[in-house]
Formats: structure tokens, C-alpha cells, sequence
């Protein structure tokens, strides 16, 4: 057994220490794709909720100018609601297919 000041021996084809183990290699390579996934559903959210809110402040808007309030208020919330729920499905199944 090696003692704390000489260092470790590794193999010569792989590189790795005789500790390292298959389970180990396997954890840490699982571990380093799980970044993209989460900024990827990190942008779905973002992507749901700013669909929402700029059709209802836009229906908002559009009822203050027209004085036909909350018509185009309900209807920019409706079309905020359609635009993010299309946008999200396209989002995770490009998710689910990485």
C-alpha cells in the first residue's frame, strides 16, 4: 500500500487510479449532462410565463386604448395561454429527445 506522499499509480491505457470504479465514471458523466437539461427547462418556464404576461398586458393595453375593457384583456391572456402551452410542448420533447 502506497504511502500518503507517494502518488497514486495509475494504468497506463486508461489513465485512472485502480480506485475508480465503473459506478463512479458512470455518476460523474450523468452528473455533467444534467446542466444543458436544467437550462433548458429553466427556459421553459421563463418562456410560459413572459407568453402569458405579454398577452395580457398587451390585451390590457389594447382595452385602455379602445375602452372595450376586459375584452381584450381576457383575450390576450387566452392567446398568451395557447401561445405558451404550443411553444413548451416543442420545447420538452426537443428536451426529451437530447
Amino acid at each position: 500500500m502506497p504511502s500518503a506522499d507517494e502518488p497514486k499509480v495509475q494504468d497506463a491505457p486508461t489513465g485512472r487510479t485502480p480506485g475508480d470504479n465503473a459506478e463512479q465514471r458512470s455518476r460523474k458523466a450523468g452528473l455533467q449532462g444534467i446542466g444543458p437539461t436544467l437550462a433548458r427547462l429553466t427556459m421553459v418556464g421563463w418562456f410560459v410565463a413572459a407568453s402569458i404576461v405579454v398577452g395580457a398586458v398587451g390585451g390590457w393595453w389594447l382595452d385602455t386604448r379602445l375602452d372595450t375593457a376586459p375584452l381584450l384583456l381576457i383575450s390576450g391572456v387566452l392567446i398568451g395561454v395557447a401561445v405558451a402551452l404550443v411553444g413548451m410542448v416543442r420545447m420538452l420533447q426537443r428536451v426529451g429527445s437530447d
